[in-house]
């Protein structure tokens, strides 16, 4: 008897929580144990590896280190560093961004006011970060933010030249507040015995939970993705993405025996551990030369060929090209062009002969 199919999901349904606040995603049906087995893979993912950006470092001007007080104002500076660790915020530069603010006179400094002008954009703009409560209260600092993912410790961020009394924060950049699921019973005709899964998402603002869960669904099928191709095919790939030069690591992978060389060259190829082009590509010129029973006249009809395919014995190449057709072992050459040629002309005389 053929055992069936397993039953792929395909009933997808997106509503918001009861709080209003997040999405409840519901996906059906599941062969038994596939709920939970997709649910808890996609939890881990959405908590702990979708990018987000927070608060790494600050620096308050005559502040020595973390637990000093400052004048004027009315928290002490590990509970501004708290206030700041819960700013919910979307950097949209690709880069970390630092930058200078000041406030002067009473008054209770927001998390909108605080980012105010910066190419930053800010989830809980009520957020309060401190509170000055003299007219005279002068504050100025500086503010670091960059992108990660997951949880990064304080030490993470230490920079060795960085300004004194610089304070590293521990940083919380996911941007998915909370994640719930549950599994339930699911009918696919008369049987009960599959899985209907439902996930509830919460983020904090600077990506939707949808979003979230589609990012991480693509996270979990690229970390899959290599159990499911034939080892030959990885080591084609080598795991590079050469995008624009894809056609070119195509054609300098091509073999070396599909071309018509005279004798010698192919045994000379194989002797060197030459197998696709791109082997003999990323050579000099001057160390072909060198290979033993390799001389003028096999280098030229070897010439011939590549630029028939323009193509180049030590062309410039991408790095990430160079790399995929360089990990060979070493050739061995012999001490000078001028033993080459004397080798060449001797094999050309035992071929006469």
């Amino acid at each position: 008897m053929i055992e069936k199919q397993l039953t792929i999901p395909r009933n997808y349904h997106v509503e918001p929580t009861e709080d209003g606040l997040g999405v409840r995603v519901t996906a059906e049906p599941f062969e038994r144990g596939f709920g939970t087995t997709v649910g808890n893979s996609l939890r881990r993912v959405l908590l702990s590896s979708l990018e987000g950006s927070a608060v790494t470092a600050i620096r308050f001007e005559d502040v020595p280190h973390e637990f000093s007080a400052i004048p004027g104002v009315y928290e002490d500076t590990t509970d501004i560093v708290m206030n700041l660790k819960r700013c919910q915020i979307r950097l949209n530069a690709e880069n970390s961004l630092i930058f200078s603010f000041e406030h002067s006179g009473e008054g209770t400094v927001t998390a909108e006011m605080l980012f105010k002008d910066q190419d930053v954009d800010v989830f809980n703009p009520d957020h309060v970060i401190f509170t000055a409560t003299q007219k005279d209260t002068k504050v100025k600092m500086e503010v670091k933010v960059g992108k990660g993912r997951g949880f990064k410790t304080s030490d993470t961020f230490e920079f060795e030249h960085a300004p004194l009394g610089t304070i590293y924060l521990d940083a919380s950049f996911s941007p998915v507040v909370k994640v719930n699921y549950e599994i339930q019973d699911s009918r696919v005709g008369q049987m009960t015995d599959y899985d209907r899964l439902h996930m509830d998402i919460w983020t904090n603002g600077s990506i939707s939970p949808e979003e979230a869960l589609r990012q991480s669904a693509e996270i979990l099928i690229e970390q899959f993705n290599i159990f499911a191709k034939d080892p030959q095919e990885l080591e084609q790939e080598e795991g590079v993405d050469f995008g624009a030069n894809a056609e070119l690591v195509k054609l300098l992978s091509r073999s070396v025996d599909e071309f018509d060389f005279s004798g010698r060259v192919p045994n000379c190829f194989k002797a060197q551990n030459i197998t696709q082009l791109g082997h003999l590509i990323v050579l000099e010129e001057d160390t072909v030369l060198r290979f033993p029973n390799f001389g003028k006249k096999s280098y030229e009809e070897v010439k011939q060929v590549l630029d028939s395919l323009k193509l180049e014995i030590g062309m410039p190449l991408d790095e990430s090209v160079r790399a995929l057709f360089t990990q060979r072992e070493p050739v061995s050459v012999a001490d000078s062009i001028d033993d080459v040629l004397d080798d060449d002309e001797e094999v050309d005389n035992q071929e006469e002969d």
